[in-house]
């Protein structure tokens, strides 16, 4: 309380000073967030990752970063439901689920299909293999109900960056990235009735000393080289603190 009323106290222009400066140092961080990222590529539309996660918290014990599956399970989730968010599928319809390509996580992205469609009420026939023949009618569960296949194109884990620089308080930056599309079909007539992209990625970041329990060994594919410091940013902060210290003495020898 002592400390808001003497802010009170300041004049105008004091505090307007400070917002502007609280404000410059809030726009320059957050410009210089991904400013060490690699950049995206030009046939995707992700540009930069649209949240950051922090580590899951339990009520007792250590804070337990989430590990590489996890984390690409969490923004399949949100690609898929965005995905499906134009889907014309009405509550109490009947669908089947199918992939359309072969991946190892294939998984991941049919367990996020189903939990959106259970959401919508829309009843799911399963098939787990490739639907190769072109005519659908005798797979769908029921006469006429359309056929939905997914697409995994991409899920990876990327890592960024390290940040912190005292030991034991290094971070390493992640990001989790999933593409992939949905095609809603006519098992009469194999006619496309409606497609669907998804897209989404995530940044986060989890202590350097926690990368055993990041990553999975079950799931090679989900593993990334730990990135370096570059030099220049080695000898950034000797470089500002040289500086300060000969204005600071600079200053102190020139006083009369």
């Amino acid at each position: 309380m002592r400390r808001a009323h003497a802010i009170l106290r300041l004049p105008a222009a004091c505090s307007a000073v400070a917002a502007l400066l609280v404000l410059a140092t809030t726009a320059e961080a957050k410009k210089f967030r991904y400013a060490a990222g690699p950049k995206a590529p030009e046939d995707t539309v992700l540009s930069v990752a649209e949240l950051e996660l922090e580590p899951i918290v339990r009520k007792r014990g250590p804070r337990v970063p989430a590990t590489n599956l996890q984390l690409v399970s969490m923004v399949a989730n949100t690609a898929f439901e965005r995905a499906l968010g134009s889907a014309p599928l009405q509550q109490g319809a009947a669908v089947m689920l199918a992939p359309a390509g072969s991946h190892p996580l294939n998984f991941v992205v049919e367990h996020a299909v189903l939990r959106q469609l259970a959401k919508r009420g829309v009843v799911a026939n399963v098939r787990h293999d490739v639907v190769r023949d072109d005519s659908l009618l005798a797979l769908a569960g029921n006469p006429g109900d359309p056929v939905l296949e997914y697409q995994l194109a991409t899920a990876r884990i990327t890592y960024l960056r390290l940040r912190g620089w005292l030991p034991g308080r290094v971070q390493i930056e992640r990001q989790a990235l999933v593409e992939g599309t949905l095609t809603l079909r006519d098992p009469k007539k194999s006619t496309v009735l409606w497609v669907g992209d998804a897209a989404f990625n995530l940044v986060d970041a989890f202590p350097r000393g926690q990368l055993a329990l990041a990553e999975d060994a079950r799931y090679s594919d989900l593993k990334s080289p730990i990135p370096q410091r570059n030099v220049d940013k080695v000898f950034e902060p000797v470089v500002v603190v040289a500086v300060v210290a000969g204005l600071v003495a600079l200053f102190f020898q020139n006083r009369p």
